[in-house]
Order: C-alpha cells, then structure tokens, then sequence
C-alpha cells in the first residue's frame, strides 16, 4: 500500500467496500504538508519578509506532528481532537487578521499586506476545510461505534473489590463488559 493513498480500500464480502481507518491520520499529514506548502509559496513569491507568511506554517507543523501521531490507532480519537481545535484556532485567528488588516488595506496598504492577506485566506480556507472533513471523520466514528452496540444486548457484571465493601448487588461495577 503506497504511503501517498489517503484512501485505501478493502474488500470485503462480495461488493462491499470499506475505507479504511487511517484516512483521516492522513489527511492531517497532508493539510499539516499543504500549510507548510502555503508558507513556503509565501516566502518564494515576494522578495520582502513579513511574520505574517510564517502563520500557515506555524499551524502546519502542529498539524503534521498531530497526523503522525494519529497513525497509532490508540491514539487517533484524541490526535484529532486536539488537530481540529487547531484548525478552528487558525480559521478564527486567521478571520480576526484579515478583519483588521482589511481595513488597513483600504486606507493605502501596500502590495505586502495584499500578498500577506491572500496567504491568511488560502490558510483559512484550508483549516476550514479540514476542520469540517474532521467533524463528518467524527460524526461516522460516532455512528459506527453507536451501532456497534445492539439493542438489547445484555452486559456481564464481573466481580470487583467494590462488591465486598458494598451489600447492594445492583450497584454497577467499573468493570462491565458488553
């Protein structure tokens, strides 16, 4: 399976096609790369340097680490929970700047800030992009993990060292398995 496929695909049973579980891991590598592509196309494309072409790139590492990390399936759930909380930190940051330089812009701002404020728009696009392919990766995780449990299936109740303390045998213990 090449490393580059976002989406690789398993056969099951005769027509049924299931997309495998890393695709969102990869997908953060992927937006964490095209952050830091952003900056990088911001840094070639004038000869002045502002901070302002380092923001993309600044949400793009956090991003890629995050990504890597989430290719350890213990760890996903919570990798791309703390990756789409830096998506929506970069739309709203990214929203709150061009809010401001916008109106800096109008009184004689110079090709700079055009150019800066192009990059903050791509970065904004892209983490919106991302944050809302993370919320339906979270909303099918849900639904999956929800019918995964059937109704009326019954738990087993295992014994715990809670019980010897207690008399009421319907107290629910922490260790119950569906």
């Amino acid at each position: 399976m090449p490393w580059w496929s976002l989406t690789s695909l398993a056969v099951k049973p005769p027509g049924t096609v299931v997309i495998e579980r890393l695709w969102m891991a990869r997908a953060g590598i992927v937006f964490g790369l095209i952050l830091c592509g952003v900056t990088f196309a911001g840094l070639v494309g004038i000869a002045a340097k502002t901070p302002t072409q380092f923001f993309p790139m600044m949400l793009g590492i956090p991003l890629l680490f995050l990504g890597v990390v989430a290719l350890n399936p213990h760890r996903r759930r919570f990798a791309m929970a703390i990756s789409i909380g830096i998506s929506v930190l970069g739309v709203v940051c990214g929203a709150a700047w061009t809010v401001f330089r916008l109106a800096s812009i109008e009184d004689g701002g110079s090709e700079i800030d055009r150019y800066s404020l192009r990059l903050i728009g791509v970065m904004v696009l892209v983490c919106i992009v991302f944050a809302i392919s993370c919320a339906a990766w979270f909303r099918r995780v849900r639904r999956k993990s929800s019918l995964a449990m059937k109704p009326g299936q019954t738990t087993v109740r295992l014994p715990s060292s809670l019980d010897s303390a207690t008399d009421d045998a319907d107290v629910a213990s922490s260790r119950e398995i569906a």
